[in-house]
């Protein structure tokens, strides 16, 4: 079983931003949610030009990272989105189909995969190593995967964010989500992080597994949200108790997930 320390936890949706007010929902208490995205790490010329979806990313990102207390530019990245950004795909298609020289070179430049990650790299200066993955409703675990294969091969810190943007009409037929949602989890080799918030043991199971149920949190519709698949990890996590979790990545295959809570168990409930 590859282990990992998790560093740091950055979180954002309409209802909840931040590791403490999602900490605070999870309790059934009421929090005053900053709805309007605006991630300071992003130069206000680019700021103007990133849409929401790259925010998101960038904002949780930046949240993990302050939790841990790490040099942003030091960390590998994964980004991990089922469907991408939707609102472009939709301009992209209904204005190639209908006056396609009027197409947006801006929104063309961010209609890529791995704008998000791009956006974070020139934001940080980063030379460390990013990329962007994609497994469709199995986004979250193969993100998870993909971060703790790293975090231990390489022996570097790696930083994954997995997000889901609320659905335009033209996608609900396949993703009938209308909440947006984004989780960032920066994984360390272990013994690397001073004051991690828990250990993580990654181990891939074949076969039928019991997977996350979808977190239930009290005037919070993200059930639908594929990103919404690794709030039960979430919810252990702020409980700081032991547990094996499971995430599917495939249709044959999960991955399971040891969850063991940090020694002074200090840093896991916001």
């Amino acid at each position: 079983m590859a282990k990992v320390d998790l560093a740091g936890i950055g979180i954002w949706s309409e209802a909840f931003s931040g590791w403490e007010q999602f900490c605070a929902v999870a309790r059934g208490e009421a929090v005053e949610a900053e709805a309007k995205l605006q991630p300071e790490l992003i130069s206000p010329r680019e700021r103007r030009r990133a849409p929401q979806f790259v925010k998101m990313a960038v904002e949780v990102m930046d949240q993990a990272c302050s939790m841990a207390e790490v040099e942003r530019a030091s960390v590998a990245t994964v980004f991990a989105s089922g469907m991408g950004d939707m609102q472009i795909t939709d301009y992209m298609c209904r204005t190639l189909a209908t006056m396609p020289r009027t197409l947006s070179p801006t929104k063309f430049h961010n209609s890529v995969h791995n704008a998000a990650t791009g956006y974070w790299s020139i934001a940080t200066g980063s030379n460390a190593p990013a990329n962007a993955v994609s497994g469709y409703e199995h986004s979250g675990g193969v993100a998870l995967l993909e971060g703790a294969i790293q975090a231990v091969e390489e022996n570097i810190p790696v930083l994954i964010a997995v997000q889901e943007a609320a659905a335009p009409k033209p996608f609900k037929s396949v993703y009938d989500s209308d909440h947006p949602l984004a989780i960032a989890l920066l994984l360390t080799p272990r013994g690397t992080c001073s004051s991690p918030v828990c250990e993580l043991g990654f181990c891939v199971s074949t076969g039928d597994q019991s997977e996350i149920q979808p977190a239930s949190l009290t005037g919070v519709d993200l059930e639908r949200n594929f990103a919404a698949k690794i709030l039960g990890l979430l919810l252990v996590i702020a409980d700081g108790g032991i547990s094996r979790l499971s995430l599917p990545i495939a249709q044959s295959a999960s991955l399971a997930i040891d969850v063991t809570p940090s020694r002074d168990g200090s840093r896991a409930d916001g």
